[in-house]
């Protein structure tokens, strides 16, 4: 049975508009942890360290999935209608993580 830290995350609907719009190069999600030894992926999260993937809970899944859509589809969207999406998604981001 893997063992993972559970990590208490709080994610700003800046880091994902930002993200969203191109002007980061960080999921909202990344700027929470030490990007140096993890990477982040719709279904999980990379430790660069161990060469693992850790398999995320169903919210992260959720959220990382509604961002990557929202990212493909602002190009033909106003600045606005994309801030008020990310307010959105900030709702439904996860709380925690595993790594």
């Amino acid at each position: 049975m893997e063992s993972f830290d559970i990590l208490n995350i709080e994610v700003d609907t800046d880091d994902i508009f930002e993200y969203v719009i191109g002007n980061s190069c960080y999921c909202p999600i990344e700027r929470q942890i030490d990007c140096e030894r993890y990477a982040t992926y719709d279904p999980f999260v990379y430790d660069s360290f161990n060469k693992e993937m850790i398999h995320q809970d169903d919210p992260y899944v959720d959220f990382c999935t509604q961002v990557s859509l929202l990212k493909a589809r602002a190009p033909k969207m106003s600045g606005d209608e994309i801030y008020r999406i990310c307010v959105e998604l900030e709702e439904i981001s996860p709380k925690t993580i595993k790594l």
